[in-house]
């Protein structure tokens, strides 16, 4: 016998009238001994086989319709994943996902979109401004499990996309819909079902003040993708990033702009970054800098300001969408390698067009941009820099770099400074360095 805590997933032998976990009051609950296996309820289908027998044609993807979503979960959804899809309120979920649904209802047949927040009138109104009218897109606003499953059993869907999985509620365990217990009972029996039945099903999940999943960890332990939608309800720019995939890569992004009718795919996201004015007239204090997301290298603008504190307290130092400690390390570079003081000065660091990374290989670039600031002139036209920094100094490879300098080429760009060592055959002006010192001649910032 066991209790758990339907506030926070708090588990004792013995049941305990304020969590010590959580300090919530009186929310242990009895927990039910897991069902042995073979038992109704953890089956879901498979015969036992040798792997040899397997037919692979079984899992032949679906296309989403929408060809950034299909590169980065690996060419579509396999039949009978569960995919958890956070962001947000108010990022986009829906509209995404009420487009990939009218393309797969399009191109396969039958999609159950479940909304457990809204109506079907009020899914019907976002839908007419998104132009998803197909007869094969079934909706049904339902927040109990049981009913959405005779609704699976009605259609037969090939996908399914419960919006959101915190509003589902499982009769078969106690607690109010999104406590740590319901998740736990509703994930694992759509995730049974979705497995028994070979379809596809999307989990809309809410996203902590933390940036993390809400709920208990055991929910993304279920799922075979993860992915969030990131960006700001501000701006026209999201991001989807690709954080767990058990049938492909992680790490991956897709760039999306919010329009009128919904969510734009962005093919060729350097471009989107990076504006012709930049590229044609640089400034002091900017560098332009591969980044790699994935497999795919993007090409950002990394901005640096260096001002005079004025005498008042300490120096400020603020960075936007890089690792803060890793520029405090590389002004500490800067200070001894270099022999240029910034102790006196504020410097601000920020990656335009809002993406955020914490690679290595924008290094040389930072310190470029604090010295470009700093010295008030600009880095020569048609320059790229790529390298990681060490603590001596010495600039130091970087993984796929040949990727990196073809997306350079690709738009125009002539020259690329370089860690020395096993540089790739290019068209683009390769400008090998070793050290901080050497990289900063080249750039005739010194």
């Amino acid at each position: 016998m066991a209790f758990r805590c339907t506030s926070c997933g708090y588990r004792s032998v013995k049941w305990l009238g304020r969590c010590p976990n959580c300090g919530e009051w009186d929310t242990f609950v009895e927990e039910k001994e897991e069902a042995e296996a073979g038992e109704p309820g953890t089956w879901i289908g498979e015969a036992l086989r040798p792997i040899t027998e397997i037919d692979l044609t079984e899992a032949k993807r679906l296309s989403t319709g929408i060809g950034e979503v299909d590169r980065i979960l690996g060419g579509g959804i396999i039949p009978g994943a569960v995919i958890l899809f956070g962001g947000e309120p108010g990022i986009g979920k829906s509209t995404l996902l009420l487009q990939i649904a009218n393309n797969i209802a399009a191109e396969y047949g039958p999609v159950l979109y479940v909304s457990g927040e809204e109506s079907a009138t009020q899914l019907k109104l976002r839908a007419s401004r998104l132009s998803v009218d197909n007869p094969q897109l079934f909706v049904l606003a339902e927040q109990t499990l049981s009913r959405i499953a005779r609704a699976v059993d009605e259609i037969s869907p090939h996908v399914l996309i419960v919006d959101s999985i915190q509003t589902t509620l499982s009769e078969a365990a106690p607690g109010e819909a999104g406590s740590v217990r319901q998740l736990r009972e509703v994930s694992a029996a759509l995730t049974r079902l979705t497995k028994a039945r070979g379809m596809g099903t999307f989990l809309v999940g809410h996203i902590t003040k933390e940036g993390g999943f809400a709920g208990p960890k055991t929910v993304e332990h279920l799922v075979d993708v993860a992915v969030y939608l990131e960006g700001s309800r501000g701006e026209e720019m999201r991001i989807l990033r690709l954080v767990k995939n058990r049938f492909g890569g992680t790490n991956e992004v897709a760039v999306f702009q919010m329009g009128p009718r919904g969510l734009q795919e962005i093919t060729d996201p350097s471009r989107f970054f990076l504006s012709q004015d930049e590229r044609e007239n640089p400034r002091p204090g900017t560098a332009i800098v591969p980044i790699l997301e994935g497999t795919r290298p993007i090409l950002v603008e990394l901005e640096a300001l260096v001002a005079p504190t004025g005498g008042y307290g300490a120096p400020q130092r603020r960075t936007t969408g890089l690792d803060y400690n890793r520029i405090l390390l590389l002004l500490a570079v800067i200070e001894k390698r270099l022999g240029i003081h910034t102790g006196g000065a504020d410097v601000y660091l920020s990656l335009a067009g809002g993406l955020e990374t914490r690679e290595r290989a924008v290094d040389l670039g930072a310190i470029a941009a604090v010295v470009s600031s700093l010295r008030n002139r600009a880095i020569p036209k048609g320059h790229v820099l790529i390298g990681e920094v060490g603590l001596t100094g010495e600039v130091r490879g970087v993984r796929r770099l040949r990727e990196r300098v073809n997306e350079a080429e690709k738009l125009g760009y002539t020259h690329a400074v370089v860690p020395t060592g096993n540089l790739p055959k290019t068209k683009i002006e390769l400008v090998p360095v070793r050290t901080v010192e050497e990289a900063m001649e080249a750039l005739m910032l010194t």
